[in-house]
């Protein structure tokens, strides 16, 4: 049965209210209960107490009257005295009537609705039919004793006297056992209502804890498993918060939370798969262009957008003669390692591996894979890492291939250029990739190649110097004028270790200075005073070369210093 939440806590205020009304109602039937009992007292038991006091105080004060008579009666000049004392003692006779009658008419609705209960007042009921009786019986006598007194017959006065005296005894003795009685009836109904207030102030106590306990044990169930469920999802959300995706909340009710719960692995469901699919296309591509394109789907159409970024080539050199002297398997081998020092030196340094070309590693850095300001500050520190990992590199080859590794000039060459790219999705309906295209790219292969003719390891266009800022050693290398471009482009090398010192740096700028005035002579001066110090610093070795093969044929008149590739 599904029950929403709404309903369990309706349930729960639902029990809570029947259990609120059947102490309600108990105590209103209690109650009820102690108000008849005493109502009873009040307007019954009291009433007749009273009633049968005054009943014998009117039959006292009817028996003085009697005995008044009876004494004028000796006198025979005292008549009309006793016809007033008689008009009295009728008077008293009919009250005395009226209350027996009243009495008789209470003690009969209390027979009704008592004789159940108790017993006891029927045996009201009856004393007082025998106060009627006796009364009655008293004062038809007394009649008999006044006349016989009055006419002197004292013979009939000495025969009814006996037999008043005895109905007035037992007349007395039923109204003291009626009034014992009432007052019995009093007693227990007051002990009644005392029970029922007692048993209504503990029934109340019980009922109420009861109720109490039985509401907060339903809502206890209740809670705990909704409680149990939203912490279930808590747990589980914290889980793939914190990166395990094979997370699984177990659906323990037919509820909303039930539906959330549902809702929520079928979420960690669809975080899987593309966490799936990321390992899987981050084997073939940087696992942040997977991403890119999983959260934005638009990005997998064909288009892109310009935006200024810095792109890497690396190099392994000697590529030809390494694949000459390496058995296929062995090649392989060390290409995957290369491919892998080199990725490892990218990636720590937040930059994308854009393809891998042969021998050769095609990465970039900028938006959005990075911020605007850093891209070429860590290409810089990417090529770095990688001169880095050559050593390393190196070893593994060694260990994988053996011997066969030994005499392998193993060393790379790297190009570095910063412009205005553009980067989007580029293909065809089978196949596409997300790439850079521009002329930054085709400036960094070429400068990746022109290393080779300055025996450099790292070159950087102007504006990758510019832009990677102070926190690198560099030295401007040459005016260069790459194949497919007519613009010269300033060239600079990323200085690793103090491979040269500050002083033989500025030697070689001022070497520079004069041979692009034509002064060989301080030029050839100045290249080989760093040579004095750096016997192995290759670009010093060039100039040194230019400048000798200059004096003997000296350029044109026309000549502006840039140096002309003919070849990529």
């Amino acid at each position: 049965m599904r029950l929403k939440i709404g309903h369990k806590i309706f349930g729960i205020a639902s029990v809570v209210l029947f259990l609120m009304i059947v102490v309600a109602g108990y105590s209103i039937h209690l109650t009820a209960q102690i108000s008849a009992e005493l109502d009873r007292v009040a307007n019954k038991h009291l009433p007749l107490v009273d009633d049968v006091i005054e009943l014998d105080v009117h039959i006292l004060e009817q028996d003085v009257l009697l005995q008044r008579m009876l004494a004028l009666a000796e006198d025979h000049t005292q008549h009309d005295e006793i016809e007033t004392i008689r008009e009295r003692y009728a008077g008293f006779a009919s009250k005395i009537e009226e209350e027996l009658a009243l009495a008789s008419a209470m003690l009969d609705v209390e027979e009704r609705i008592l004789a159940a209960t108790e017993p006891e007042i029927k045996d009201v009921v009856n004393l007082f039919a025998a106060i009627r009786s006796e009364y009655e019986a008293l004062h038809d006598l007394s009649h008999d004793l006044i006349d016989a007194r009055m006419v002197g017959d004292e013979h009939t006065y000495d025969a009814f006297l006996p037999t008043f005296i005895d109905h007035e005894e037992n007349l007395d003795r039923a109204l003291n056992v009626v009034r014992l009685e009432l007052e019995k009836l009093t007693d227990n109904a007051v002990v009644r209502a005392a029970a029922n207030e007692h048993k209504l102030l503990v029934s109340n106590a019980v009922l109420t804890i009861l109720a109490a306990l039985l509401g907060l044990g339903f809502a206890t169930v209740v809670t705990r498993a909704l409680v149990k469920s939203v912490s279930s999802l808590v747990d589980g959300t914290n889980a793939v918060e914190g990166g395990d995706l094979s997370t699984m909340v177990p659906v323990t009710t037919k509820d909303e939370i039930g539906d959330l719960t549902g809702s929520f692995n079928h979420m960690v469901d669809e975080l899987r798969l593309k966490e799936q699919i990321k390992e899987t296309f981050g084997k073939y591509m940087d696992p942040r262009i997977v991403s890119n394109l999983l959260e934005h789907p638009e990005f997998s159409q064909p288009g892109g957008e310009r935006r200024e970024m810095t792109v890497m080539f690396i190099d392994l050199k000697g590529f030809t003669s390494i694949s000459e002297a390496l058995p296929p398997d062995d090649l392989i081998i060390m290409i995957n390692k290369f491919f892998g020092h080199m990725t490892e030196a990218i990636s720590a340094n937040k930059g994308v591996v854009d393809k891998f070309m042969g021998d050769a590693v095609m990465s970039y850095w900028g938006p959005p894979f990075t911020n605007p300001n850093e891209h070429a500050e860590l290409a810089c520190r990417a090529a770095t890492s990688a001169l880095q990992h050559l050593e390393a590199f190196r070893s593994d080859v060694l260990a994988a291939v053996g011997d066969a590794a030994k005499d392998l000039d193993i060393d790379l060459r790297i190009g570095i250029s910063t412009g205005t790219v553009v980067v989007g999705t580029v293909g065809s309906s089978a196949s596409r990739s997300f790439t850079v295209m521009g002329d930054p790219v085709n400036l960094g292969s070429r400068l990746e190649g022109a290393n080779k003719a300055y025996g450099t390891h790292i070159m950087l266009s102007e504006r990758t110097r510019e832009l990677a800022g102070p926190g690198f050693v560099t030295r401007e290398l040459d005016l260069i004028r790459v194949k497919g471009k007519a613009q010269p482009t300033r060239v600079y090398e990323l200085v690793i270790d103090d491979e040269v010192s500050k002083p033989s740096l500025d030697q070689f700028e001022e070497g520079i200075t004069a041979y692009r005035a034509r002064n060989w002579d301080a030029a050839d001066k100045a290249f080989a005073g760093v040579l004095a110090t750096h016997p192995k610093d290759t670009p010093s070795q060039v100039y040194a070369e230019r400048v000798e093969h200059l004096k003997k044929i000296p350029p044109p008149d026309k000549w502006d210093g840039v140096w002309v590739f003919e070849t990529k």
